[in-house]
């Protein structure tokens, strides 16, 4: 479940760094970017396994369909009205 998540994390992370060096590259700048590179993709690494792993979860509904303790089921058997 949370080699998943970091599986995930790591995808989201290369592809968002990649993205953030082709936008960022100028071949007149003779500056050593890798550190401005691992720690953006350590950043976002981060944060993308943290919101994962928080809102991973069953795609249950929110509805509660279960009319026992309702007062609708007693009035028409639970159905809207059209």
């Amino acid at each position: 479940m949370f080699g998943q998540c970091l599986l995930l994390g790591t995808g989201i992370s290369g592809i968002s760094t990649g993205v953030y060096a082709v936008f960022t590259s100028d071949k007149y700048d003779q500056r050593d970017r890798k550190n401005e590179y691992i720690t953006i993709f350590s950043i976002i690494l981060f944060v993308s396994v943290l919101m994962i792993f928080l809102f991973q979860g069953n795609s249950e509904s929110l509805v509660n369909t279960s009319y026992t303790h309702s007062a609708s089921a007693s009035i028409g058997g639970g159905k809207p009205p059209f």
